[in-house]
């Protein structure tokens, strides 16, 4: 078990030299993995906690009161207090709602003012009808590219299209989805949104092999969704083929991707539009 042996050794390298500088890389490894993944042995549980005890026993973590400040923009801040004897409620968040949110919010400072290692995430909830011009991610990244299939010479050839093309009632798409990710994790749903003027050229759901990793494919009417069980560390590539079949100015929301027990992990591709003739 992997998670069992990252903990062996975490502890045997405390109990040798407990002064190495890699000692804080493998704790942190070890709480953005349980994040990500579920430990799948109670033994490798236990021996995770041993550990991670073990460590904070020896940074003189133990028994120490936490606290965090927010800065949110220029005007509010937010400090929070974790008391080592008390259990303070598993929601530990600041909500700003509609009206009170300024353009200056969207500057945010968090101080750790402790010697423990913390996790916080801020998240924007928001619609608009304006599609995302650039992809937005960081442990996370989905990027999407359209290409116009042709027969040439009696061979299939990949037309790249740019922004706001133009085809025709009929044309073929292929539509490629680079999805990269920084750390093993499991149970990833990735969302490609399919404009309206356009229909799948497969209507079967089902697991499939593509891109150097497994996952379930449904083909609904709004687009299509994969769904990882797990998801290496890497960089993977998958398409899909459509058809133009109504004429129109279509808009076509961005690819989305998102670890379901872990949502604050998330990325999204550019928004596109294409026009159909």
């Amino acid at each position: 078990d992997r998670i069992d042996t990252h903990a062996f050794i975490l502890r045997a390298m405390m109990e040798i030299t407990p002064q190495d500088k890699r000692r804080h890389g493998l704790v942190q490894w070890l709480m953005l993995n349980k994040k990500l993944n579920h430990w799948k042995s109670t033994r490798a549980t236990a021996e995770s906690i041993y550990s991670l005890v073990h460590y904070m026993k020896s940074e003189g973590q133990l028994g120490k009161e936490e606290r965090l400040s927010v800065d949110i923009g220029n005007t509010l801040k937010k400090d929070f207090v974790f008391k080592p004897h008390e259990y303070t409620g598993g929601k530990q968040q600041f909500v700003v709602k509609d009206k009170d949110i300024t353009p200056d919010m969207a500057t945010i400072k968090l101080d750790n003012k402790s010697k423990s290692l913390m996790f916080a995430s801020a998240t924007w909830h928001f619609s608009t009808e304006k599609p995302p011009a650039n992809a937005q991610g960081d442990f996370f990244r989905v990027t999407r590219q359209f290409f116009k299939r042709s027969q040439v010479n009696k061979k299939w050839t990949l037309q790249p299209l740019a922004q706001g093309a133009t085809i025709k009632v009929g044309d073929q798409l292929e539509v490629q989805l680079t999805l990269s990710s920084k750390h093993n994790a499991e149970y990833v749903h990735l969302r490609a949104p399919r404009g309206a003027g356009f229909e799948p050229m497969e209507t079967e759901s089902g697991y499939r092999w593509q891109g150097g990793t497994g996952f379930y494919q449904e083909i609904r009417d709004s687009g299509m969704n994969y769904f990882f069980d797990a998801l290496r560390k890497g960089q993977y590539q998958f398409k899909y083929s459509l058809r133009a079949t109504t004429s129109g100015k279509f808009k076509v929301a961005s690819a989305q991707v998102q670890s379901v027990y872990a949502p604050e992990f998330n990325a999204y591709s550019r928004g596109d539009r294409l026009s159909i003739r």
